[in-house]
C-alpha cells in the first residue's frame, strides 16, 4: 500500500536510493537535489563528471589487480588462485579469436606459462586475422547489424556486409577508436573535407572506402519499405539512428526523451531534437539504386572515374539527344529513347557501398514534436550538444548548409574531454572479458542504469585508453596480463561466496558458455570443417521448411550456398532478420533489431535438444567419425578416443572417462545394429517458395533421408501466385528406391508418421515424368485416420479406395501391399497375409505397367521400418539396401556428437 501512494517521481528517486545504498559506492549526500528533479543534478552524477585519473592503491604491480584488490580488503576477502595453464589458454584463444585452441597449442604453454610467454601469446593471437573475426561481432551487435530490412517482406539490404568487414578490418589493423566513430558518423564528410583542403590524392583508396563504408552505420536498423505514413516512418528511422547513437557511443537512452522529458536522466525532449538537428541532413528513407544520385548506395569509385564516367555519360546522352532531334524513324526513335532511359539511370562499374551522402540542401528546420508526433510541431531547435555533458564544445548553427553537422557531432562524442565515450567503450571490452562490466548495463550509464562496482578503476582505464592513442588493442592487453582476469574461476571460495555471491567485487573470474557463434565455429574447429576465408556477402545457412516458411516469402532474397561456404565462420552467415536460424537463436543469438550490449545467458531444454538433433550438429559429428577413421583405420579404440577428446576438450581423457566412453560405444553398437532397419524421410520446403529460390534447389534439396539406394524427385510445383509457386495437393516431394523396377510384389514395412505429418506414404509400379509420379500410392493420412489408395496418371489422380485405419503419429503401424496383375490387396495393423484384407481393388482399365518402389512424405517426417520388397525373382531389404554405415560407424558418430555436447566443451572454462 506504501508504493501504491507514491507519486511517480518518488518511487523513480527510492529506487536510485536503493540502488546507491545495496552498490555500496556512494553516499546518499550524492543525490542531493533530485527530490525536486532528477534532470537538475546534472554535476552530481558520476556519469557526467569528466573523467580523472587516479592514482591505483598500492600493493600491486599491475594497476587493475590494486583496484580490485583494495575493495576486496575492504570486505576482508580472498581472491581465487589463478586459473591452470590450461584453463588460462583455452579462456585467451576464446575470448580473443572465438575458437578453441589445439591440443598442442595447449601443451605447448603447459610447458612454458612464464609471463613472457603469455604476453606473447596475447599478441600472435592479437594479430591472427580472427581476432576481428570475434571482436567485431561485438561490435555488430551494439549497432544492430543485419542484412536485410526486416517488415514483412524483409528484403535485402544491399551491401551491407561492407560495413561488417569494413568493423574486421578496423580491428585487425587497431584503428584507433576516436577515428572508428568519427568515419561511422561522417566519414563522407571527413575524406571530402581533407580532400578540399589538401587535395583528391591526399586520401588514399583506401582510406576513402573506408571512411564511405563506415557510414553504413546509419542504414542498418530496419525499414519499412511500404510504410502507411511516410512521415511518421521518417522519424522513427531517424530514432533508430539516435537510440543506437546514444546506446553505441554515449552510454545514454536518448530515445527516452524523444515524446516527453527523459524520467531518469537530465535530457529534456529539446536536447533530444537539438541532437536529432545533427542528423536532418541525412536522407534514410529511400529506394537502394546504384545511380551517382543515390543517397544510399555510394560509389567506391576514385573521384577521376567518377568525373570520367559522368563526362562519357552526358556525352552518350547528347548523342541520344540529338539522334532524337534528326526525326529518327518510329523504330529508331524507340529504340533511342530505350537507350536513353537506360544511359541515365546508370552508375558507374565499381564496387558500390551502403552509406550516407550527405544532402547540399538548406538544413532541415527541426522542432520539438509534441509526443513525439512529427504532425504536432513544436518550437524550433538548433544543432546543440547535450546540456548535461559539459565537454567545452560549442557548435555554431549559423551555417545556411546541412554539411559539416555530423563531423561536429562526431568530433564532439570522439573528444577526450567527452566523459562518457572512453568510458563506454572500455567498459564494453571490460564486459566481454569478465562476462560483466563494470557498469553492468553496457548500454545505460543513467540513472536507470547500475552505478559502476569500481568507479576509480574504470577511470583510470578510460584514462589510460585514450593516453595510448584509444587503442583497442594495447586495452586488451592490459587487461589479460592483469592477475584478475587470469583467476579462476571456481567458486570453492566459500567465505567469498558467502559475502558477493554475484561476484561484484572480482574475487574469480566469471563461469560463462560459449555465445551461439562460438559455439557454432568451435563445432566446425573440431569437425576438421572450417573455413576461415574472410569478407565478402557472406554464406546462406541452410533452413528448414518450418523456418522458411515463416517468410511472407518463404525464399525471397535467399541463396544456396555450398559446404565449403556453409563451413566458414558464423560471423559470415547471411542475416535475415525473420529468418534467423534455430541453433543461433536458441543460444541467444543478437536480435538484429535493436542496439544490444549484454546478451542474456539462458539454459533452456530446446538447447540440449538442438545439440543433440540439429542436422549441423549430426553432420560435424559424423565428419569427425570420418576423420578419426580415415586417421587411425586400424587403430585400437582408445587411441581413437584420444584423438575425439585432444580435438575437443585440448586434453587427454582421464580413465574413468576412457572407461566410460569405451562402454558407450558397446551399447551403442549393439542398439544401432537394433534399429539398423529404420529409414527417415523427411520434407525440406514449405509448400509455397518464392520461384527464384525454388529453381535454384536441386532435387535433393526437398526430401532428406538416406543417401545410398534412392533418388529424389522435388513433387509437382505447378501454381505460380505473386513469384511464389504452390505445391499441387498429393503430389509432394518423393522417392523412388534404385534398381526396384517389378510389376508384381509383397512390400511389408512398418510406418511411423511423425508429429505434425499430413501423410506418409508407399508408391509401387511408380516412376517419375517431368517430376509427377506416375503410379500407386497407398497414402497414410494420421488427420484423418485413413488409408487410401491412389492411381496416379498423366493427366489426373483417381482415389481408388479408403478405409479407416489405427494411424497415430508417433507409433508404428504394419502395412503389407500386394500386387499381382490387376488385383491389389492392402492390410495394415497386426492383420497377417491369410486373413482378409483391408483393402482390395482390381484396377484392369489400364495396360499393366511395372514400376519402381518408394515414398513420399509431407507435412513432417515419416520413419520406414523392416521395409522389404519380394518379387517373383528375389527379395529385396530395402532398408538394408539404404545403409551407407555400420553400426559402429553410428556409434562412433554419436560418441562425436556426445562430445560435443559435453559442459567441459560448450563452456569457456
Amino acid at each position: 500500500m506504501l508504493l501504491g501512494r507514491m507519486s511517480f517521481r518518488s518511487w523513480v528517486h527510492l529506487m536510485v536510493l536503493v540502488s546507491t545504498w545495496t552498490a555500496g559506492m556512494w553516499s546518499l549526500s550524492s543525490m542531493a537535489g533530485t527530490e525536486v528533479d532528477t534532470r537538475s543534478a546534472t554535476s552530481n552524477w558520476w556519469a557526467f563528471k569528466p573523467v580523472t585519473r587516479p592514482v591505483p592503491p598500492s600493493g600491486s604491480l599491475h594497476p587493475i589487480d590494486a583496484f580490485i584488490a583494495a575493495r576486496l580488503r575492504e570486505k576482508k576477502l580472498q581472491p581465487n588462485p589463478p586459473a591452470s595453464p590450461r584453463e588460462k589458454v583455452r579462456r585467451l584463444f576464446f575470448n580473443l579469436t572465438g575458437l578453441p585452441p589445439s591440443y598442442e597449442e595447449v601443451e605447448a604453454f603447459e610447458k612454458n606459462p612464464s609471463p613472457e610467454a603469455w604476453r606473447a601469446l596475447i599478441d600472435q593471437l592479437l594479430a591472427s586475422p580472427q581476432y576481428g573475426v570475434r571482436w567485431a561481432r561485438h561490435w555488430l551487435d551494439v549497432t544492430r547489424f543485419a542484412q536485410s530490412t526486416g517488415y514483412e517482406r524483409d528484403a535485402e539490404k544491399l551491401f551491407a556486409w561492407r560495413y561488417r568487414d569494413y568493423v574486421v578490418d578496423s580491428l585487425n589493423t587497431d584503428k584507433p577508436y576516436d577515428r572508428f566513430v568519427r568515419e561511422q558518423l561522417a566519414g563522407d564528410e571527413m575524406i571530402e573535407r581533407k580532400m578540399a583542403q589538401s587535395g583528391a590524392n591526399a586520401v588514399s583508396d583506401q582510406e576513402r572506402r573506408a571512411a564511405l563504408t563506415a557510414t553504413a552505420f546509419y542504414r542498418l536498423g530496419v525499414y519499412d519499405d511500404e510504410p502507411d505514413d511516410k512521415l511518421l516512418a521518417e522519424y522513427e528511422e531517424l530514432d533508430d539512428v539516435m537510440n543506437t547513437i546514444g546506446a553505441s557511443f554515449l552510454g545514454l537512452t536518448l530515445g527516452c526523451a524523444r515524446c516527453h522529458e527523459h524520467k531518469f536522466d537530465p535530457i529534456s525532449q529539446a536536447d533530444y531534437y537539438s541532437m536529432l538537428a545533427f542528423l536532418r541532413g541525412v536522407r534514410l528513407s529511400e529506394a537502394p539504386k546504384q545511380q551517382l544520385e543515390s543517397s544510399i548506395l555510394l560509389p567506391l569509385a576514385r573521384p577521376e572515374e567518377i568525373e570520367t564516367f559522368k563526362r562519357r555519360q552526358q556525352e552518350r546522352i547528347a548523342e541520344l539527344q540529338a539522334q532524337l532531334g534528326d526525326n529518327p524513324t518510329a523504330e529508331a526513335k524507340k529504340q533511342a529513347e530505350e537507350e536513353l532511359t537506360k544511359t541515365r539511370s546508370m552508375g558507374p562499374d565499381c564496387d558500390w557501398t551502403l552509406g550516407v551522402k550527405e544532402t547540399t540542401n538548406a538544413p532541415a528546420t527541426v522542432t520539438v514534436l509534441k509526443r513525439g508526433n512529427p504532425r504536432s510541431p513544436g518550437e524550433e531547435v538548433k544543432p546543440s550538444f547535450l546540456g548535461a555533458i559539459d565537454s567545452g564544445s560549442v557548435f555554431d548553427s549559423s551555417s545556411t548548409s546541412s554539411a559539416g553537422r555530423r563531423t561536429a557531432l562526431a568530433d564532439w562524442i570522439a573528444s577526450p574531454r567527452n566523459p562518457l565515450t572512453a568510458r563506454v567503450i572500455v567498459n564494453r571490452i571490460w564486459h566481454h572479458h569478465f562476462g560483466r562490466g563494470i557498469v553492468s548495463t553496457t548500454t545505460d550509464f543513467g540513472r536507470a542504469g547500475t552505478l559502476p562496482t569500481h568507479p576509480e578503476l574504470l577511470d583510470w582505464l578510460a584514462s589510460e585508453f585514450v593516453s595510448k592513442g584509444w587503442s583497442i588493442k594495447e586495452l586488451h592487453r592490459v587487461i589479460l596480463t592483469s592477475e584478475t582476469w587470469q583467476r579462476s574461476s571456481a567458486k570453492s571460495n566459500a567465505e567469498a561466496n558467502l559475502v558477493d555471491p554475484g561476484n561484484e567485487l572480482l574475487w574469480r573470474q566469471n563461469l560463462r558458455r560459449l555465445d551461439a557463434e562460438v559455439l557454432r565455429d568451435m563445432v566446425l574447429k573440431v569437425s576438421g570443417k572450417l573455413n576461415l576465408e574472410m569478407g565478402g556477402r557472406g554464406f546462406f545457412p541452410k533452413l528448414s521448411g518450418e523456418v522458411l516458411a515463416g517468410g511472407s516469402r518463404p525464399g525471397m532474397d535467399w541463396d544456396i550456398s555450398t559446404e565449403s561456404q556453409r563451413s566458414r565462420r558464423s560471423l559470415y552467415m547471411y542475416i535475415r532478420r525473420t529468418s534467423l536460424v534455430p541453433i543461433m537463436e536458441v543460444f541467444d543469438y543478437s536480435n538484429a533489431t535493436s542496439p544490444l550490449g549484454e546478451r542474456v545467458a539462458t539454459t533452456v531444454a530446446p538447447q540440449a535438444l538442438m545439440m543433440l538433433n540439429d542436422e549441423f550438429l549430426q553432420q560435424q559429428a559424423k565428419a569427425m567419425a570420418l576423420k578419426l577413421e580415415s586417421q587411425s583405420p586400424a587403430g585400437l579404440k582408445q587411441d581413437r578416443i584420444e584423438s575425439l577428446w585432444k580435438w575437443t576438450l585440448a586434453r587427454k581423457p582421464s580413465p574413468m572417462e576412457l572407461s566410460e566412453a569405451l562402454a558407450f560405444l558397446e551399447r551403442e553398437t549393439k542398439e544401432q545394429a537394433e534399429i539398423r532397419t529404420r529409414m527417415t524421410f523427411r520434407p525440406e520446403t514449405p509448400d509455397t517458395l518464392y520461384v527464384n529460390f525454388f529453381n535454384k534447389l536441386t532435387q535433393d534439396s526437398f526430401l532428406s533421408g538416406p543417401e545410398n539406394g534412392w533418388e529424389r524427385h522435388r513433387g509437382r510445383w505447378p501454381k505460380e501466385y505473386e513469384a511464389n509457386k504452390t505445391l499441387e495437393p498429393g503430389q509432394g516431394p518423393f522417392a523412388l528406391a534404385k534398381q526396384t523396377q517389378t510389376t508384381n510384389g509383397l512390400i511389408q514395412v512398418n510406418i511411423t508418421p511423425h508429429i505434425g505429418s499430413e501423410c506418409s506414404s508407399i508408391l509401387f509400379r511408380a516412376r517419375a515424368d517431368q517430376e509427377r509420379s506416375l503410379g500407386y500410392e497407398l497414402a497414410l493420412h494420421p488427420a484423418a485416420n485413413q488409408v487410401v489408395l491412389r492411381w496416379h496418371s498423366p493427366t489426373s489422380s483417381v482415389d481408388l479406395a479408403h478405409c479407416p485405419a489405427p494411424i497415430k503419429p508417433g507409433s508404428p503401424l504394419s502395412v503389407k501391399i500386394r500386387f499381382e496383375g490387376p488385383s491389389i490387396q492392402i492390410w495394415t495393423g497386426s492383420k497377417t497375409l491369410n486373413t482378409p484384407p483391408d483393402l482390395q481393388v482390381t484396377h484392369d482399365q489400364l495396360p499393366l505397367v511395372g514400376g519402381q518402389v518408394g515414398i513420399r512424405v509431407w507435412g513432417a517426417a515419416g520413419s520406414y521400418e523392416q521395409f522389404s520388397l519380394t518379387t517373383p525373382e528375389r527379395t529385396w531389404d530395402l532398408s538394408e539396401h539404404s545403409v551407407d554405415r555400420t553400426p559402429e560407424q553410428r556409434a562412433w558418430e554419436n560418441l562425436c556428437l556426445l562430445s560435443l555436447n559435453l559442459n567441459e566443451a560448450v563452456y569457456v572454462d
